[in-house]
């Protein structure tokens, strides 16, 4: 825990046994190469090690304040012909004249726990776990499983709450909140999103009730707030969409500006039973 936090970063196993590993042992370099190679280690046991110490780290006065869940890939670039599974991936951040480039992709999965800095509430990030992906299974798939991974070691956890990008706001990792009843899930998604109302009152008229109310337009059907909440225009309104199946969601359109200006689309599936919403930055009680 200490050299997570201290390094913030593993580029290599040569990095962490300089910076770390080579303070606290005397076993050599290549120990720990053959370890990783062929040690036959439950390496999701380390994840749920690492998760449990993590939630150590929250004062008690802050018990009750939600833990986030970050998912997120990261590509790291191979300029090597010979790396094996460094296939040519898509990047709209590469600085290289083309959007394209050859690496690896990493999943990640990192838990943000309260604590307090001074007298306001700041959240912690711990790196729980990178997994590369192989096209054996979708990066979707891939980060499903990381966060059941994860999950025994956060049980002790009320309200865990998963956050993530448009690419992962979908079905296939949309369920994985079922199975837990602490989990709930917060992401970003598509602006273009297809949204209903929600469903009508029964009529009792004869025939199959409706299963919607109306299509809704993210640009017409959200009021956005008077005043800016955290730098955003703000409005949100309880939906229905196929990401969720039949499950009322909180959609969120935050805006930059008033009239014009970016806006984005966040659904929320953050359970009335666990509802209390808590101020990033909120002043230490006395």
């Amino acid at each position: 825990m200490i050299s997570i936090l201290t390094l913030e970063s593993a580029d290599s196993i040569r990095f962490l046994y300089r910076h770390f590993l080579s303070k606290i042992t005397e076993k050599s370099l290549n120990a720990f190469y053959y370890a990783c190679s062929y040690a036959k280690v439950d390496y999701s046991r380390f994840m749920n090690v690492t998760a449990s110490m993590t939630l150590k780290l929250v004062p008690k006065s802050l018990e009750t304040q939600p833990v986030f869940l970050c998912i997120d890939d990261t590509i790291v670039p191979k300029f090597g012909k010979k790396f094996e599974d460094a296939p040519k991936l898509f990047d709209h951040a590469a600085h290289n004249g083309s959007n394209y480039l050859n690496g690896h992709c990493f999943v990640s999965v990192m838990p943000c726990v309260p604590v307090w800095d001074k007298d306001k509430i700041v959240y912690q990030s711990v790196p729980l776990s990178y997994r590369m992906w192989q096209k054996k299974e979708s990066k979707l798939e891939l980060a499903a499983s990381m966060v059941r991974q994860a999950m025994p070691g956060l049980m002790g956890k009320e309200n865990v709450i998963t956050l993530c990008d448009s690419w992962y706001t979908k079905s296939s990792l949309v369920s994985v909140v079922d199975e837990y009843p602490s989990l709930d899930l917060i992401g970003n998604a598509r602006y273009g999103s297809v949204l209903y109302g929600l469903a009508p009152q029964p009529t009792g008229r004869r025939g199959r009730p409706a299963k919607h109310g109306e299509r809704l337009s993210a640009e017409r059907d959200f009021i956005l707030s008077d005043e800016k909440i955290g730098g955003y225009y703000i409005g949100a309104r309880r939906v229905l969409t196929n990401i969720f199946g039949t499950r009322e969601v909180l959609a969120y359109v935050t805006a930059t500006e008033k009239e014009g200006g970016s806006r984005r689309l966040f659904f929320s599936r953050y359970s009335q039973h666990s509802c209390r919403f808590f101020v990033h930055g909120r002043k230490k009680p006395p």
